[in-house]
């Protein structure tokens, strides 16, 4: 999609809680629930990505003033303090996990990914190492792809439609590996493809940080033209 186009805006955010010392990005309680007033306040439409893909299947155009919200990694504090906040307005979200990671200290448990998509959360994959799929070799990307689909599956009990790619990395092969492992589709960060029409499997999304605390640069994150103000990369 052209990135001077309307590209609706999908939001990537990684640890709700408090600013630490380390390089994960961050967005305070104070400042997530903030930003989440102000969309449901200024009448924003805030889908799933289950809706977004429902409406690429049709090729139906979304309503302007849409809005995606996403969340990284799978930290703990997204069912504990995201997901309350979330909930409270009324609002979906998927949160994309690594298996391998799930239950190391300051990850989520399997019991809370479990609870919260009972609440009605969306879990997808985040591969099953984390890995930068461009480098991974042909033959473990079935692992990373279909076997953290697989297990996750097996421990929340719902199914897994959608992935995210570590870094944003993906090739074309990555691409068709992840619609044959399943999913409807696949997020990325900034990537760009040249091409006319919204790819499935290459959803890029805007990264939310505490820097965003203040009104206008998240105004403008959300406007569906970001793509204007920021750098392109190539897929891998």
């Amino acid at each position: 999609m052209s990135r001077w186009g309307y590209h609706i805006p999908i939001l990537a955010y990684h640890r709700v809680g408090a600013l630490k010392s380390d390089h994960v990005p961050t967005v305070s309680p104070e400042t997530f629930e903030r930003q989440l007033e102000f969309l449901v306040h200024h009448h924003y439409r805030v889908i799933s990505l289950n809706e977004l893909s429902g409406c690429l299947d049709r090729s139906e155009r979304m309503p302007r003033r849409s809005v995606v919200i996403t969340f990284d990694d799978g930290y703990e504090e997204i069912p504990r303090i995201a997901w309350p906040l979330l909930k409270h307005f009324d609002l979906p979200a998927t949160l994309f996990v690594t298996p391998a990671e799930v239950g190391l200290a300051g990850f989520a448990s399997w019991e809370q990914l479990t609870a919260v998509a009972e609440q009605g959360m969306t879990i997808g994959s985040h591969t099953m190492h984390h890995s930068y799929l461009p480098l991974v070799k042909e033959e473990d990307l079935s692992q990373e792809l279909m076997e953290s689909k697989r297990i996750i599956e097996s421990r929340i009990g719902k199914a897994v439609e959608f992935l995210s790619y570590p870094v944003g990395g993906f090739t074309p092969r990555v691409q068709s590996m992840a619609k044959q492992a399943g999913y409807l589709a696949a997020c990325t960060t900034n990537r760009a493809l040249s091409k006319g029409a919204v790819d499935r499997y290459s959803l890029r999304r805007i990264k939310i940080t505490e820097r965003d605390e203040h009104i206008l640069p998240f105004r403008v994150k959300i406007s569906g033209y970001y793509d204007a103000f920021r750098q392109l990369r190539q897929p891998n």
